[in-house]
C-alpha cells in the first residue's frame, strides 16, 4: 500500500489524474475477488489511497485539487485545472459507492466529497459549465471537467451524500449547459486536450480545445447516465 507518483515533470510528482487511474481499479478488484479477506484488502487500499493523496494534491486555500504536487517542492501550488478536479472527485465517488458506511475512513472520505462539491458549486458559471481553470473565470468554459462534476454531483444526490433540494437544480443546470455543446450528430465541442502538469497557469489558459476528444466523450456519457438515474429515482 502506498500512493502512486510519476517521474514527470520531475521525480516523485503526485498527479490527481492517478487517483482516477488507480483507485477505481482497486474498487473493481474488490468486487471480483472470491474471499472476504481479499475484498477488504482492496477496499482498504482504495480508501487509504484517497487519504494519502489528499495532503499532497488538495489546495486547502482554494478548496480545490491542484493538478499535481511535487515531492521535492511541496510548497509549490499548481493550478486548479478543471479535469484534474474531475479525476479526483470521480475516484472519491467510486470509493464511497463501494465502502461500507461503518468503514473507519468512510466519514472522512465523505467529508472530502462534500467539501469539494461545495467549492465546485461556487465556481459554476451561469451557463451551467465550469471554466478550464476553475478559479479563473477568464479561462474558457470546458466540457470534460464540467461533465465529470455533473456526474459526481448527480451521484451524490442519488446516494444521499448531499441534499437533493440543494443540488438537484445545480445538476440539471449543468446538464442543460453540456447539452448546448453537443450537436445532433453526436459531436461534442470544447474538450481540453491532454495536459502535462506545471505551475505555469498560462500553460493551462492556452491549452487547445478539440471536438470529440475521448476525455470528453466518455465523461459526457457518464454524466448522462447519472443524471438519468437521478431523475428516474423520483
Amino acid at each position: 500500500i502506498g500512493s502512486c507518483t510519476r517521474t514527470t515533470p520531475e521525480k516523485y510528482t503526485t498527479w490527481v489524474d492517478d487517483m482516477f487511474m488507480g483507485i477505481p481499479f482497486l474498487v473493481q478488484a474488490s468486487q471480483y475477488v472470491k474471499n472476504e479477506e481479499d475484498r477488504q484488502y482492496f477496499l482498504n487500499d482504495a480508501a487509504q489511497q484517497v487519504i494519502d493523496f489528499m495532503p499532497i494534491v488538495w489546495d486547502d486555500e482554494a478548496k480545490l485539487f491542484m493538478h499535481a504536487g511535487y515531492s521535492s517542492r511541496p510548497d509549490v501550488k499548481l493550478p486548479n485545472w478543471s479535469r484534474a478536479n474531475g479525476w479526483g472527485i470521480w475516484a472519491i465517488t467510486e470509493v464511497l459507492e463501494a465502502l461500507p458506511k461503518n468503514h473507519p475512513h468512510y466519514k472522512e472520505i465523505l467529508g472530502y466529497y462534500r467539501r469539494h462539491v461545495e467549492s465546485l458549486v461556487k465556481h459554476q458559471d451561469e451557463s451551467g459549465l465550469w471554466h478550464n481553470v476553475l478559479d479563473r473565470p477568464d479561462s474558457r468554459l470546458e466540457v470534460s471537467g464540467s461533465s465529470i462534476f455533473t456526474m459526481a454531483i448527480a451521484r451524490g444526490v442519488q446516494h444521499g451524500w448531499i441534499r437533493k433540494r440543494e443540488y438537484e437544480d445545480i445538476v440539471l443546470k449543468a446538464w442543460n449547459g453540456i447539452e448546448s455543446y453537443i450537436q445532433t450528430d453526436g459531436t461534442v465541442h470544447d474538450i481540453c486536450y491532454g495536459t502535462m502538469c506545471t505551475e505555469d497557469e498560462n500553460y493551462y489558459l492556452n491549452r487547445p480545445f478539440y471536438d470529440n476528444d475521448t476525455h470528453g466523450i466518455f465523461a459526457v456519457i457518464f454524466a448522462g447516465i447519472e443524471v438519468s438515474k437521478m431523475m428516474n429515482s423520483h
